[in-house]
């Protein structure tokens, strides 16, 4: 009887382990593969096992719940056949295993548990059912009672696995705080790098940006950055939401570098000054540009860059009501903003921006190569590291 309930924990935990490898294999193909096809458990919008991949319920502690699937599958074979080991290897470290079915039941029982609360969450509050994770729960159910012990409820089996993980980190303390603290590291590692997660990591790095209500990076003046640095040129839309969080990001970048400069130029999504786009997307984008190039006549560009991303003015007279923050001549900067010499050099950015093939906001130029769309913070810095690396390649040749 023991050998039969050793072979079928084996085979149903070979089979939750190779079922583990197709969901760990979603979940990287999803979340790392912008271009990935569809997965074939993925069968409508309720049996859709990449939608339930692509959430952040598919991770714990920054790690995919497949991957540690694959470690319970494992580790439920190690224990299934430790036996072997400890009638090969007699007293050394392997005889703290006990009771391995106990510890087989308890972890299987437990694994259960986590799967009636992740199947909750699929259910409710994902609306999605991920097929491949259910039948590993009911796997995890299967391995549980098969390993259980005879006449009990578990009960037995925990207060096995409870005494004898107490002997056992009694025994070998030290190598039990060691591999603790490898573990402890290791998960602080992949939750704070989110090496696992890229869309939580891309989506946490815009929320930085987005929740601030002021640009704390903010500067006076026509320059953000050094006036010598490299320069890296943003072009934006001040009525784009978007272009407000890259902005932020940019300022944040010049405060970090100080080897580099931040011009921004405009590219209004308004058909009244762009004529290269088919629909005014921002009514009024061209007036708020007008307003920060005039503000430039007077030293004052960033401060009325920083003030309309901030406050979005939706009128003139809002406008120049706001425009007193900023302690500005406002007689001259109205002047200015009807004037010609404004009127040319908006005229003049959205032609320079066609001609280097921007059609989009926001849109940041580093080394002369244009990246359309917004980014995360982590991929400007990246882009620009790359940037340098190139320059220090082609010098050495």
């Amino acid at each position: 009887m023991e050998k039969k309930k050793t072979v079928i924990i084996a085979l149903l935990a070979i089979i939750g382990f190779l079922l583990t490898i197709e969901l760990a294999f979603i979940f990287f193909k999803v979340n790392f593969n912008e271009q990935y096809s569809a997965s074939f458990c993925s069968v409508n919008n309720l049996i859709d096992c990449d939608g339930v991949a692509k959430t952040n319920y598919s991770m714990f502690l920054g790690i995919p719940l497949a991957l540690w699937g694959m470690f319970y599958y494992l580790l439920t074979l190690f224990l299934n056949f430790v036996h072997l080991i400890q009638n090969k290897f007699k007293n050394t470290i392997f005889d703290v295993f006990k009771n391995p079915k106990s510890y087989i039941a308890t972890l299987g029982l437990i694994s259960f548990g986590v799967s009636i609360c992740l199947a909750t969450i699929s259910i409710f509050k994902i609306n999605k059912i991920c097929a491949l994770c259910f039948i590993t729960y009911f796997i995890d159910l299967f391995i549980a009672l098969f390993a259980k012990s005879k006449g009990s409820f578990f009960i037995k089996d925990i207060k096995n696995t409870i005494y004898d993980f107490i002997d056992g980190v009694k025994k070998y303390t030290v190598l039990f705080i060691i591999l603790l603290i490898g573990f402890i590291g290791i998960v602080t590692y992949t939750s704070v790098s989110m090496v696992f997660s890229p869309q939580q990591k891309i989506q946490k790095s815009f929320e930085e940006f987005m929740n601030m209500e002021k640009n704390k990076y903010a500067v006076s003046g026509n320059i953000l950055g050094n006036p010598k640095g490299e320069i890296i040129y943003v072009y934006s839309d001040f009525m784009c939401p978007f272009c407000r969080v890259t902005n932020i990001m940019a300022s944040k970048f010049a405060h970090e570098n100080k080897d580099i400069q931040i011009i921004h130029m405009n590219y209004p999504l308004d058909t009244s000054c762009n004529k290269y786009i088919p629909h005014t997307v921002h009514p009024g984008a061209c007036t708020l540009a007008k307003y920060a190039l005039a503000a430039k006549k007077q030293r004052k560009y960033w401060d009325m860059s920083n003030l309309i991303f901030d406050e979005q003015p939706t009128s003139e007279a809002d406008i120049i009501q706001l425009s007193e923050k900023i302690n500005i001549d406002i007689v001259k900067l109205v002047n200015d903003v009807s004037s010609q010499e404004i009127e040319q050099e908006l005229l003049s950015q959205i032609d320079e921006a066609q001609n280097k093939g921007i059609y989009g906001t926001p849109t940041i130029v580093i080394d002369n190569i244009p990246y359309m769309s917004a980014m995360p913070y982590f991929k400007i810095k990246t882009l620009y590291a790359q940037a340098k690396k190139r320059h220090k390649r082609a010098a050495l040749k």
